[in-house]
């Protein structure tokens, strides 16, 4: 959501426009002001009529609301940001419809200014406003990437910085209309988005080389757009500017930036260290995580003092939130620390070596970077030879081939010979909905998913949301049609309770519980 700032003057014409303001939304959120617009819609707002409190509404074009992919990018905007649940992301509570038929969803107000409009006015910016700013986007971002999804238009725009328990500066993220959703767990899953390769998608200024490109993105691209946006904030200059837009997404590709310390003196060649890291062309030479870039910028905290200008003790209280309830690591991705060695990896004392000389930091850091860069290599050589060997010997063991689209299935699939007739076939995964059962197999794809709804009080109707249609009454069980990518918001009605709507994802069974709160 990128909200550009208006007059006086301008906002009170818009309003005077605005078919909603004076509207009540429904039933419960009455639109008092506009907030600013965007490219999909307009940002208001409201307040809750019962709960008497602000909020901010974004109301999509109604040209749009009519666009399916335009309108799945939409509700993609809110499932991400509410699914997240992060104290530095905007909370999403509410999804509906106008009674003209615009979507909308409800968010959190948030008081403050864009990092933008502060670059713009004050920047270089102090070194522990960088650190602290640049510390809070990683952690909502690690935890964001840890639910499978990728911001992919990170810019100062789209962070709000606001205060919090006397905690400032405090950053809001918002705006995840091109987000990609890439699964439960980022590395093990086939990706799920509703752009397609080739297409590019974001700000030239703060896209990573990969996206520039219009390839495969996956978390790194977002800690490259960190470090073109400490780049500004510690110099006050974009490392990569032109008049056409086309030439800047080439520079990305293509051109080392400078070190930011040759645009602003002041700046630590620790931080020249850290933020051409984050800035490397091939992702792989990048940080792994977020969570590994927060442990360089708190080696940097410590190292110079930089607790005595600012605690940054609130950011272990985020950690807490971002871990999701029976998270399982995947075998082949990087393990990810607990709570506890998160902690303490925040809470270490100085870094190895601080006494050391700068120019000693930036050198440890392309040593690591040329390091990861072999193993990979090796790492894929390895796996390639282990595939050759057990393609030549085991070919006799194949229980099942897939065809390709349009082959013969008599040609595609081979004969297969059951050394064990009696043999009983392995447990199926939900998402290889194929027979081992050492027969012939046809290819025919899932049609449906299972739906498993749970709730404290039996007899609640659960209904598609838009739509109206009623699919069960719990507790109940119902197939919806599977479709990847898709996305359908649950509406619930019982008598005396106040549920919220739910969306959920229409390409795996889903069990959803409900908890039902009594009205007062």
């Amino acid at each position: 959501m990128t909200i550009p700032e208006f007059s006086s003057k301008e906002i009170e014409l818009k309003e005077k426009k605005d078919p909603f303001i004076g509207q009540t939304i429904s039933e419960r959120y009455l639109i008092t002001g506009i907030i600013g617009s965007g490219g999909m819609g307009n940002v208001y707002l409201a307040e809750h009529v019962l709960l008497k409190k602000k909020v901010a509404v974004k109301i999509l074009h109604f040209e749009l609301s009519k666009n399916k992919d335009t309108l799945e990018r939409f509700k993609r905007e809110a499932i991400a940001a509410s699914n997240i649940g992060q104290s530095n992301i905007v909370d999403v509570t509410d999804f509906g419809y106008t009674e003209q038929g615009n979507s909308f969803f409800v968010m959190e107000y948030v008081e403050g200014e864009s990092l933008a409009d502060i670059i713009k006015k004050r920047a270089p910016l102090p070194l522990h406003h960088v650190i602290a700013i640049s510390a809070q986007v990683a952690l909502a971002l690690y935890n964001a990437h840890g639910k499978g999804i990728v911001h992919r238009d990170m810019k100062p725009e789209n962070i709000l910085i606001t205060s919090k328990d006397e905690i400032s500066p405090f950053v809001k993220i918002v705006d995840f209309g091109i987000s990609k959703i890439i699964g439960t767990n980022v590395t093990a899953r086939k990706e799920r988005t509703l752009t397609k390769t080739g297409a590019i998608f974001g700000t030239p200024e703060y896209m990573s080389p990969e996206q520039a490109g219009g390839q495969q993105v996956d978390t790194r691209t977002d800690i490259y757009s960190l470090g073109i946006m400490m780049y500004e904030m510690l110099t006050g200059k974009l490392p990569f500017v032109d008049q056409n837009y086309m030439k800047v997404l080439h520079k990305h590709q293509y051109e080392i930036p400078d070190l930011p310390s040759s645009k602003e003196p002041t700046v630590p060649s620790e931080m020249d260290a850290i933020v051409m890291r984050c800035l490397e062309k091939n992702a792989a030479n990048r940080y792994p995580t977020m969570l590994d870039l927060i442990a360089d910028l708190k080696r940097v905290y410590t190292q110079y003092g930089l607790e005595k200008r600012i605690n940054l003790a609130f950011l272990l209280n985020s950690t807490v939130i971002s871990r999701a309830e029976g998270e399982e690591p995947s075998p082949t991705a990087q393990e990810r620390p607990s709570e506890r060695d998160m902690l303490l990896m925040l809470n270490q004392g100085t870094m190895a070596g601080r006494h050391r000389e700068r120019s000693d930091t930036v050198a440890a850091v392309q040593k690591k970077s040329t390091l990861i860069t072999i193993v990979v290599i090796l790492a894929l050589l390895l796996v390639a030879a282990v595939l050759i060997y057990r393609t030549v010997t085991k070919k006799s063991d194949i229980l099942v081939a897939e065809r390709s689209q349009g082959e013969d299935p008599k040609k595609s699939v081979p004969e297969i010979k059951q050394k064990e007739p009696d043999r009983k076939p392995p447990v199926q995964k939900q998402h290889e909905p194929k027979t081992y059962s050492g027969k012939k197999v046809t290819g025919t794809a899932r049609k449906t998913i299972l739906l498993t709804v749970n709730a404290n009080v039996e007899g609640v109707t659960v209904l598609n949301n838009e739509t109206g249609k009623v699919l069960c009454v719990t507790p109940c069980k119902t197939r919806l049609p599977k479709n990847d990518g898709a996305v359908m918001v649950l509406g619930f009605q019982k008598d005396d309770f106040n549920i919220r709507p739910m969306a959920i994802a229409l390409d795996r069974d889903m069990t959803v519980n409900v908890d039902l709160k009594q009205l007062q």
